[in-house]
């Protein structure tokens, strides 16, 4: 499988975790020593295949499943450059009561032997200060 192969695989799977809280089946993308860090965001860095797997799940139900809906939106097609992969995504997470809430962002992705070794999220303009100012004005509501 090349890496754009093994990128779908493992969105394909991510999403699938969302849905049924089984998160060990991304077990099999992750090298045991990968990273994990959201560049300039509120994320911990993450050390571990577990530990990403705990972050994902955390992150998750402390997140998106506060929301009525959340959409996943490939907004570049992935791009791999050797073992290095790149995408640029948006989330629209939907509240009654509240406007939608659009975050954007980056991934990269740094594959060694067909795992992910360090994977970055960065988000996009200016989606920090938006995210914070939603916060503050819906986050009672969740």
């Amino acid at each position: 499988m090349n890496t754009i192969e093994q990128f779908h695989a493992f969105a394909a799977d991510f999403e699938l975790c969302v849905h049924d809280d089984r998160w060990a089946r991304l077990k099999k993308y992750f090298a045991p020593d990968a990273t994990y860090v959201n560049l300039g965001g509120p994320d911990p860095k993450c050390h571990g295949r577990d530990a990403i797997l705990a972050f994902f799940k955390s992150d998750v139900d402390n997140t998106d499943r506060k929301f009525d809906t959340r959409t996943l939106t490939a907004t570049s097609d992935p791009v791999a450059d050797g073992n290095r992969l790149f995408r640029r995504w948006r989330c629209t997470y939907t509240l009654a009561g509240a406007p939608d809430l659009v975050v954007t962002g980056e991934s990269r992705y740094l594959f060694d032997d067909g795992l992910i070794k360090e994977l970055e999220i960065e988000l996009t303009g200016d989606t920090n200060q938006v995210l914070e100012q939603w916060m503050r004005d819906h986050g009672n509501k969740l």
